[in-house]
């Protein structure tokens, strides 16, 4: 009986997934014609977080070679020239302090290619069904013309399928991007130092409940918001389609405060996407704030070194 229940379950969770997934999939089938540039962009946002979990190591590297030993007395000529005798030669440091504006450039030109190519792809995309879409509808009956408001139909094709771009674009480029970041950093912060990376990310877990409740309700804001924004536009085409009629009947307030409740709903469901999307940045930075002060901690208790300390916490920052 129970196995029957948990066949059930997991059943259930699968068809949820497949039903979730199905839009997704029908739209990558439209990215079939710019597969090429679209692997491209995505290689680059895996290239980008391969980079990104590198930069710690880096750090590391560049600090523990500036910060060696005490500091000489700068007032004494004589003694900076024997210290800069005794440790690494000038051109070998130029190079190790290249090493942090080398990575951090190859990062950023991996995260534009990625950006631009997503993008690129994504108007493509759009650009297509908004044509097939216009396509479509406009080879409908006049039936179906009477009974759908051109404003409805205006809105599907304009800010639908804006959002279509904004799904394909950016859950396509952060499925690369960010695991692969989170992945190697968490990697490469525990090859480096495992008491010191599970000390700092203990709190990490909870990062996960501001972005998950809030991301919720942003997602509910912008749903609402593409409804109020369908509405505003219906409204805005039978009063401006109709304007004689309206004016023979002196239906100006009645057109007036119909707009002014799409638009006054339009606004409330804005900013409850705002406050949702701001709000989980400041708790976040929080919580890092937390992290820090732990990884501080750790470092005051173990003694680390100063480069050792700034490679781990530039990866905590990463993270």
């Amino acid at each position: 009986m129970n196995k029957g229940k948990r066949a059930k379950k997991k059943l259930s969770f699968w068809q949820t997934l497949q039903a979730a997934s199905g839009p997704y999939r029908r739209l990558y089938g439209y990215v079939k014609p710019y597969k090429a540039r679209f692997i491209l962009g995505l290689s680059l946002g895996f290239a980008f977080g391969m980079v990104n979990s590198l930069l710690p190591v880096v750090v590391a590297r560049v600090t523990s070679t500036i910060f060696h030993g005490t500091a000489p007395n700068p007032m004494k000529l004589r003694s900076n020239l024997e210290a800069l005798n005794a440790g690494p030669k000038i051109n070998s440091i130029l190079l190790i302090c290249l090493a942090i504006p080398v990575i951090m450039t190859l990062r950023s030109l991996c995260s534009y290619g990625n950006s631009y190519c997503m993008n690129w792809v994504s108007n493509k995309v759009v650009t297509d069904i908004r044509t097939q879409l216009f396509s479509k509808i406009v080879r409908h009956s006049m039936e179906f013309f009477n009974k759908m408001r051109a404003g409805f139909l205006i809105s599907r094709i304009t800010n639908d399928t804006r959002g279509m771009q904004m799904a394909l674009t950016t859950v396509s480029s952060d499925l690369f991007k960010q695991p692969v970041a989170i992945v190697g950093g968490i990697t490469v912060l525990l090859l480096m130092d495992w008491r010191f990376t599970v000390v700092t990310l203990i709190l990490f877990p909870i990062c996960l409940l501001p972005i998950r409740i809030y991301g919720r309700r942003a997602r509910n804001a912008v749903r609402d918001e593409q409804a109020g924004m369908g509405e505003m536009v219906v409204t805005m085409q039978e009063t401006f389609a109709g304007i004689r009629v309206i004016k023979s009947f002196a239906r100006e307030p009645h057109q007036e405060k119909s707009f002014k409740h799409s638009n006054q709903l339009q606004f409330s469901n804005a900013m409850r996407m705002i406050r949702s999307m701001e709000a989980v940045g400041p708790l976040v930075e929080t919580i890092a704030a937390a992290r820090v002060g732990l990884a501080l901690l750790y470092v005051y208790t173990v003694n680390l070194s100063a480069g050792r300390f700034f490679g781990l916490i530039s990866g905590i920052f990463v993270l």
